[in-house]
This record gives C-alpha cells, structure tokens and sequence, in this order.
C-alpha cells in the first residue's frame, strides 16, 4: 500500500512537471511571434522607405532648359534668370544649360523637346505662341504631346517705337497709321505669336490697317527696331527695360489692365489712350517632355515654387520687369495653358488665320 502511494506521487509530480514544460513552451512561442511579427514590420518599413527614396526623382546627369526663341527675348530673359536662381540658391545638384532652339516662331524647340520623350532632364520655357504656332505652321507638336510642370508670372507688352520716331504718343502712332494704310510697320516673333495677337487687337480696336513683320524672337525684333527697319515693335518689359531708361526706346501704351509702376508709370494703358479691347497679359510657364514620370514632375513643379519664392526672384525679375508673380502647379498650369490657348484659337480665327 505504501509502495503504490509512492508510485501515485512520482507519477503526479511527473506529470506536473510536464504541464509546467508545456506552459513555458507557449509564453515563449507567443513571445517569439510578437518578435517575429515586430522584425517583419521593421523589414516591411525598411523596404518601403527603401522603395520611397528608389522612386524620387533627382536630377542624375546635366539637365537642359531649352529655351525656342532666339537670344535676348523675353523667353531667354525668363530661362536664364530662372536658371541663375536655381544656380545661386543650389535648388538642384546637377548642372544646368540653357539651350536656345529658335526658329518656326517656337515649332523647333517645340520638336526638340518632344524628341527628349520620358527624360526626366529636359525642360522648356512655355508660352502661349508656341501652342498656337502648331495651328499656323502645320507643325506636329502641340500643347497635348508635352508635359506642363508650372507657370510662374504673368506679363504684359508694351507699343515701342525708337527715340528718333516722330511719334510721341500712341495718339500720334495711330492716326499715322489712319493716314499711311499698310505703310506703319511692326516687328514681331512670329505669325501668331502673342505680339501679333495684340497687333491685331489694335487694328481692330482703332480701326487701321498696318505691316505685321516676322523674325526670330523677341531679341531681333528688337534690334530692327533700333535699327530703323521697322517703325514699331510690341514687345514684353523684361526685353527694352534698359533701353527704355537710356533713352533710346520710347514706350507709347501698354496692354497691361492697369498701369506699370517705376520707371513706366507714366505710359498709358491702352484703357488710357480709348481702346480697352487692347488688353493682353501672357504668361511664362515651363513645360517637359512628353511621358516625364510623376516623381519628375513633382520634383521640377517643387524646383519652380521655390524659385517663385526667393527674394532674388521677386525683386530683380519681378519687380524689375513689371510682370505679376503668379505661381500654378503641374495641373493648375495643364488647364491654364490649355484655357489660354483657346482664347489665342479665337482671336486667330477672328484674324482669319485658322478655320
């Protein structure tokens, strides 16, 4: 009896021994899960961050800022200013060059970027004539086959004409014009183009017909001017602020709604001088290639905010030029280019030059 009381108490200490074991057992399984499932968490956020800084865009190689007019017009004055900026505050690492591509009042450059399909390092100055020269020059690039990424300021064009001009005021240029039909002659950068469209607001606003003459950008415009080949150009502030204050430009009217401040706060809007339909403000945007990856396209809208925002921007492009800072986004830029190109459409229709 006393042997098989024995025997029962081994066998119980045994076997609660064994339930001891087993309860061990699965606190640290359980615990050995907790930490299983906490290292594959921090492997998981490992690997996202991981893939976060794979996909970011950043400029790997030189990028290229083409700009499709020719040296010295506002579109060169806009790009070159834009890249100075981005140079003195180190916006990006990469080097940058500015390219002129001129010719077809924009179409060259226009093509140019469209052959750079998905590089993430080209860019371009973007203004409305070069949507509306594809609808004038039969060209197979249009607003649809490149990339918007911003707009950074709107600007206004002034009525010119050389120091030596006999025309004192816009008064004295259109009645000329009335009395010399054909005979007055303006430069400008290109059928269709945004001076041509205000040249034809003013025809139509003063009721004079006058001679539209096409070069290469802004810039040789100008120099014709100055060198009596032409007697008039309309032309942005940016590109004849300096000959403006020597003397050797004599600005008539601007197509601004109100007037320009500091060196040409006594020009007359056209609103001024009894034609309020002349009025005309363009923007300056940035385009890409078509087929940019989203990450590039959010790293070029950030690159232009930040330079919308420095004071070197601000006060010495615009101030300096009188435009007005008007910053939009990738997709606030898509339907503004697009909204300001059917306007352009219109008034080229009421000119007869599209059906």
């Amino acid at each position: 009896m006393n042997k098989l009381r024995g025997l029962l108490s081994i066998l119980m200490v045994i076997t609660f021994a064994f339930v001891l074991v087993a309860c061990g057992s699965e606190e640290s399984t359980e615990i050995s899960d907790d930490s299983s499932s906490e290292d594959t968490s921090n492997e998981d956020s490992s690997s996202e961050d991981t893939n976060e800084e794979e996909s970011a865009f950043v400029p790997e190689r030189d990028v290229e800022l083409v700009v499709p007019y020719s040296a010295g017009g506002g579109s060169d004055t806009n790009g070159r200013f834009v890249a100075n900026v981005i140079k003195e505050h180190d916006l990006i690492d990469s080097n940058l060059m500015v390219v002129n591509k001129p010719g077809g009042s924009g179409a060259v450059g226009n093509a140019y970027v469209n052959s750079k399909s998905g590089d993430n390092h080209t860019i371009s100055t973007w203004v409305p004539g070069q949507s509306t020269s594809a609808l004038l020059n039969d060209a197979e690039v249009e607003l649809k086959d490149v990339t918007p990424l911003g707009t950074l300021a709107l600007d206004s064009f002034l009525l010119l004409v050389d120091q030596d001009s006999p025309y004192e005021t816009v008064e004295d240029f259109i009645s000329a014009a009335e009395e010399n039909p054909g005979e007055i002659s303006v430069g400008g950068s290109g059928k269709g183009g945004e001076d041509h469209l205000v040249y034809h607001m003013l025809q139509e606003s003063a009721g004079i017909e006058m001679k539209y003459v096409t070069f290469q950008g802004g810039g040789e415009s100008l120099s014709n001017l100055m060198g009596g080949h032409v007697d008039a150009i309309f032309s942005n502030p940016n590109e004849v602020m300096s000959q403006i204050e020597a003397g050797e430009l004599r600005p008539l009217a601007t197509t601004s709604e109100n007037k320009l401040s500091g060196s040409l706060e006594s020009v007359p809007t056209f609103a001024d001088a009894g034609h309020p339909d002349v009025y005309y403000e363009m923007f300056r945007g940035y385009a890409g290639p078509p087929d940019m990856s989203e990450e590039a396209i959010a790293y070029w809208e950030d690159v232009l905010k930040q330079v919308s925002e420095t004071e070197m921007y601000q006060e010495e492009y615009i101030d300096k030029f009188n435009l007005t800072s008007s910053f939009k986004d990738a997709d606030e830029s898509k339907k503004f280019f697009k909204d300001h190109f059917n306007q352009s459409k219109e008034i080229l229709t009421e000119m007869g030059m599209v059906e």
